[in-house]
């Protein structure tokens, strides 16, 4: 099973909070930093699970703590 987060909205404080560009989140995470902008920006409503995945590790954060109003959605 997989927790597909579709309300994303803390990645840029957490990234800001690190003192990190997009680009430098990118190069940590392996995500595109157009994905990135777009995930911050609300142009990407439904971001992979992999890509959520890899930011919050990234960030050193659960992927949950990055979905700031808890809405998830169990995918088998």
């Amino acid at each position: 099973m997989f927790k597909e987060v579709h309300h994303i909205h803390k990645i840029e404080s957490k990234r800001r909070e690190k003192g990190w560009t997009q680009q430098k989140l990118s190069q940590v995470s392996g995500v595109s930093q157009p994905t990135i902008s777009q995930i911050e920006n609300g142009k990407r409503h439904y971001p992979s699970h992999d890509s959520i995945r890899r930011l919050a590790k990234a960030l050193g954060v659960e992927v949950e703590e990055l979905d700031e109003e808890n809405e998830s959605l169990i995918s088998l």
